[in-house]
């Protein structure tokens, strides 16, 4: 059979394997070459049909195949092939950004304050922010989701970072004092020593805060929340010379480990329903009706709920997890009490809001049970979530204002009502969890919806959270820039006594009359947390009202239950408002209706000042026109879905449809 014509036979390294690349895709792909450089993609051997170039100096004959290569594929060709692997990393790269900001920005402020004697640590902090603000990552089309690895970036995602680096700019100036009013003190005094530490640490807070709202997989989840608790105790304890900081920060230590671990443990056992740590996958398996999932989420999804639930409650102040709010807030100083009433609680809102959305039909509050779009695990979770959160909210409510009735020191009474704001935050992500639809039960409309329409129960959450932490930075403005007042002494009797730090309601009696401007803005934000109209506060208040009042039954639900249950739910929140109301204006009341008798010295720097001031500015402008943020926030609250599994996915907005409301009775 041999001989001089007999085709050679083919050898192993000649032949093609399975994955083998068609000729009709030849040259998008890497290709298989024989021993002698000869292309198997081609019959031709790869070498082009069009006439080659002629030759130049310098350059190769087009039609001189080299070893292991195909000559019809041309150097820029080759160059144009990209990596999946690479440019899911930089993309990831680019859209989280604005975290690494924050991250270079705190070490730089650590290494600058070690070694080359940097004074300004809050003056680092404030240019890292508004770096991470400009940073392109920043701007995304509208409606667009884009998933990258253990990240999802919505509009939810979106409207959170900017919120946090917003925030940030206003505790920042708090934080800062009299760091703004003249030089810096010696490096060799204490203060000196701390403010790169803590404007380092602060940024890593924000980091933290950021890294949550984007997360897409369980251990980005824990990892944020960390990212969140241990700086914030270790803010406390860099207060080296005062005891109370020291016991502050030690009870929200021993605390927080708690939290952390109660947390991790629903976590564990929401990896052991789902089988991964994508919140996307868990979310599928959630919604789909395998029986195994069914069996397994029976016995472990009330384990879950309570445990994760139990976790967040830490976080926000929220009963049975508030009674070491009271001390700490009294330990801690005006910024750090700032601090810890606002970014905390963003942080625990969003993680709730996010897990949430693991139930849902793929938008947050939706429970597409005549669609078919939930499965019974799905409806079980959503279930055990709003009736645990509903519960805690009226709890958490009743508890906070009643004990701020008792206070008469403002940190103290803040951090009371503080609990109080937790409990109404509770009620938004109770209706979310409840409600038939994402906005106000009927389908989203987009940016133009109008801003008199009653938003869905994630949406109302946003905007009082927003409302919320714009009054709280500038109370605590406020404080701080009063600073600290002159006790009593009569002249001749004895050598004038040093200030003391503003601390009680007495301490502000006569303010208006010394200084105007803080006490109107002082009064300003005090109201706003009152929920008096026309001021966001009210506002915010409303909305949660009126998106607990709009949640409808289902044909699985009890008729009429779910709906009594949250017109209950509704009253207490108006009552709350109420009570609320009675010791706020008993603050305004001292200011506007007493006699000065203590001198108060407005020492707290400039950065206070400023910082109240904007905050005001932010309330004045959202109480003229409050269409802008209730939009953004009717935008934020539609878009929570969990992201896509693994890799770049991008879903554009045309592909993402509003759902739709329920037509059944």
């Amino acid at each position: 059979m041999g001989g001089a014509g007999a085709p050679r036979p083919l050898r192993s390294v000649d032949r093609p394997l399975s994955g083998h690349v068609p000729r009709s895709q030849c040259c998008r792909r890497a290709h298989r070459h024989g021993s002698r450089g000869r292309c198997l993609c081609r019959p031709d051997g790869g070498r082009p049909r069009l006439p080659p170039p002629p030759d130049g100096p310098g350059r190769r004959r087009h039609d001189a195949p080299r070893r292991g290569h195909c000559s019809f594929r041309s150097s820029s060709h080759r160059r144009l092939r990209t990596n999946p692997m690479t440019q899911t990393s930089l993309s990831t790269f680019l859209l989280a950004g604005p975290e690494l900001v924050l991250v270079v920005a705190a070490l730089v402020a650590y290494l600058g304050g070690a070694f080359c004697g940097l004074r300004q640590g809050w003056l680092v902090a404030l240019i890292g922010i508004a770096v991470a603000a400009c940073w392109p990552g920043m701007e995304l089309e509208a409606g667009s989701v884009v998933s990258s690895g253990p990240f999802t970036f919505d509009d939810f995602a979106l409207f959170v970072r900017r919120f946090v680096l917003l925030a940030g700019a206003g505790l920042a100036l708090v934080q800062a004092g009299d760091q703004f009013r003249s030089a810096v003190t010696p490096r060799q005094t204490p203060r000196a020593n701390s403010t790169c530490e803590e404007a380092g640490t602060f940024l890593l807070l924000l980091a933290g805060v950021s890294l949550v709202a984007s997360a897409n997989d369980l251990v980005l989840l824990f990892a944020g929340l960390e990212l969140v608790s241990i700086p914030t105790y270790i803010l406390l304890a860099l207060k080296r010379t005062d005891a109370q900081g020291q016991e502050a920060s030690l009870k929200y230590f021993f605390l927080s480990l708690v939290a952390s671990a109660l947390f991790l443990y629903g976590l564990a056992c929401l990896y052991g329903i789902g089988g991964s740590t994508s919140l996307a996958e868990i979310g599928s398996r959630l919604r789909s009706g395998d029986g195994r999932i069914v069996a397994t989420a029976q016995t472990l999804l009330p384990v879950a709920v309570g445990m994760l639930i139990g976790g967040i409650a830490f976080r926000l102040a929220a009963v049975p997890m508030h009674f070491y709010a009271p001390d700490v807030y009294e330990g801690a100083g005006p910024g750090n009490a700032a601090l810890l009433s606002t970014l905390p609680k963003v942080a625990g809102i969003v993680v709730l809001l996010r897990l949430l959305a693991l139930g849902t039909g793929g938008k947050l509050g939706m429970i597409a049970l005549n669609q078919g779009v939930v499965g019974p695990a799905g409806v079980a979770w959503l279930t055990f979530f709003w009736q645990l959160t509903a519960v805690l909210a009226a709890l958490t409510m009743t508890v906070g204002n009643c004990m701020a009735l008792l206070q008469t020191n403002l940190r103290r009474l803040l951090a009371c009502s503080s609990i109080a704001h937790a409990g109404y935050l509770l009620v938004g992500v109770a209706a979310a969890a409840a409600a038939d639809a994402t906005v106000g039960g009927r389908p989203f409309a987009g940016p133009d919806t109008s801003w008199t329409a009653a938003l869905g129960g994630a949406s109302a959450t946003l905007f009082y959270l927003a409302a919320y932490v714009a009054a709280t930075i500038g109370v605590f403005g406020a404080l701080a820039y009063l600073g600290h007042r002159w006790p009593e002494w009569s002249a001749g009797s004895a050598p004038r006594p040093p200030r003391e730090e503003i601390s009680t309601i007495e301490d502000l009696d006569g303010l208006s009359a010394t200084n105007p401007v803080v006490a109107f803005s002082l009064a300003t934000f005090l109201l706003s947390l009152a929920g008096i109209p026309p001021l966001p506060g009210f506002w915010g208040k409303l909305s949660l009202a009126m998106a607990a009042l709009e949640v409808d039954w289902t044909a699985q639900a009890t008729p009429g239950s779910r709906r009594v249950f949250f017109l209950a739910l509704a009253v207490i929140l108006v009552i709350n408002a109420a009570i609320a109301a009675a010791y706020y204006l008993r603050i305004v009341a001292a200011m506007y209706f007493r006699s000065a008798k203590r001198g108060v010295q407005a020492d707290g720097g400039l950065g206070a000042g400023i910082a109240m001031l904007a905050a005001l500015v932010v309330m004045a402008m959202v109480t003229l026109q409050p269409r802008p943020l209730f939009s953004a926030a009717a935008r934020a609250g539609a878009s929570i879905a969990p992201g896509a599994a693994s890799g770049l996915t991008i879903t554009p907005p045309h592909a993402i449809t509003a759902p739709q409301a329920s037509t059944q009775p």
